[in-house]
């Protein structure tokens, strides 16, 4: 699939997502770019908990809907920062950010993984289109921790990569519903 960098494999616009102002990423990343993105997610991970909960508790804040794939917000109830479940997942996420941080080099190594994410995102009922929410709450994520370190360049740069790891991952949704649709089909 190529390096993130030398943009092979990435015809993408934006991260996919309408939310995006301008939508389109303008190429591959710069080395620029990709220092800036690693030298970012070095000061957010360095509290990958704390972010994880703020990324959620956007995503509900801009689509309360999607309480209902979440296993720890599915019961309806006013979710609290200190929920020890999604605090969990948040962590979790957040280490998949940072796993693509650290393939910005070489995608090949990560392809496989988000893959089988998209595939296990389509178990959950997860839309294609929520990712488009996440990816505003990450860029928004950013934005809010980052301040003036987030330039211009190196948040075009977010925006690219998000882009790749939802695309990629939707590529396995998308797989994951063949795959079901053929079983369905078979007699």
């Amino acid at each position: 699939m190529g390096t993130i960098a030398d943009g092979e494999g990435t015809e993408l616009n934006g991260y996919g997502g309408e939310k995006e102002p301008g939508g389109g990423h303008g190429g591959p990343l710069t080395q620029e770019q990709v220092h800036g993105i690693k030298e970012t997610w070095a000061i957010l991970a360095q509290d990958p908990v704390e972010r994880g909960v703020d990324l959620f508790m956007k995503i509900f804040e801009e689509d309360p809907d999607l309480k209902k794939l979440f296993y720890f917000a599915d019961d309806g109830r006013e979710l609290s920062r200190e929920d020890q479940r999604m605090r969990s997942h948040g962590e979790r996420v957040m280490e998949a950010v940072g796993g693509a941080v650290d393939s910005l080099g070489d995608l090949t190594a990560v392809v496989p993984v988000l893959t089988e994410l998209g595939a296990l995102h389509h178990k959950y009922g997860v839309q294609p289109s929520y990712f488009d929410t996440v990816g505003a709450a990450l860029i928004y994520i950013l934005e809010t921790n980052l301040g003036d370190k987030l330039t211009p360049s190196i948040r075009q740069g977010w925006v690219l990569v998000y882009g790749i790891v939802g695309a990629t991952m939707k590529k396995g949704m998308q797989q994951a519903m063949d795959h079901q649709n053929m079983a369905k089909t078979r007699p």
